[in-house]
């Protein structure tokens, strides 16, 4: 299960003003700040089979790394995303220019319901996305997340868009940590709640 709160960050704040708050210094934990360069596609058939039924299917570069991930039984509320999440890490060879199905075999029960929508199908890309992240853990000393910033664009066909959110993601213990921290960054800088997902806004830019 992935949790994480996600906000949108407005156009005059600095990114650096809320990483270097001193809240936000306070319980960081002793670990470097991580900057990664991220590109992802999503792919699905070419009538989206998959996002009919609430699944995404991604394979992402992160700096050096490559990772394949299923996403599903997605909710949001208040900028509180909830969601099923498994990640395969993958070598570079395991990675063609269109990916099967068949990668995420080891993945059980969403690997069969992933199949059975398919049906043989091929899969194509449909959403890409390229940006960076910055991130670090926080330790409240009862949960354990990650604090990230992500800047860059989201490409659906010939269009594009910018994205700049804030993400704080679950990693150990309480929601209500994640909600506390968030509840105090954004009543301090102009972070406002975002209930869409960056696939749900590349998926905007093609239909």
């Amino acid at each position: 299960m992935e949790i994480e709160l996600k906000y949108l960050i407005g156009e005059k704040t600095e990114i650096d003003r809320i990483f270097n708050d001193d809240f936000i210094q306070s319980i960081r934990d002793d670990k470097d700040e991580e900057m990664i360069r991220m590109h992802a596609v999503y792919y699905d058939t070419e009538d989206d089979a998959l996002a009919e039924h609430c699944i995404a299917l991604r394979i992402r570069r992160e700096n050096d790394y490559y990772v394949g991930t299923l996403k599903w039984d997605g909710t949001s509320e208040n900028g509180m995303h909830r969601r099923q999440e498994v990640n395969i890490p993958l070598n570079e060879e395991d990675v063609p220019a269109v990916p099967k199905a068949d990668i995420f075999q080891p993945c059980g029960e969403i690997y069969d319901e992933i199949c059975r929508i398919l049906k043989g199908r091929k899969l194509v890309p449909r959403v890409e996305m390229s940006f960076v992240r910055r991130q670090i853990r926080l330790d409240t000393g009862k949960s354990i997340c990650v604090l990230s910033a992500d800047q860059g664009t989201i490409r659906g066909g010939s269009r594009e868009i910018p994205v700049r959110e804030l993400e704080i993601e679950l990693l150990t213990g309480s929601e209500k940590e994640i909600m506390a921290i968030g509840d105090r960054l954004s009543a301090e800088y102009d972070l406002e709640p975002e209930d869409k997902s960056k696939l749900e806004k590349g998926f905007r830019l093609i239909r």
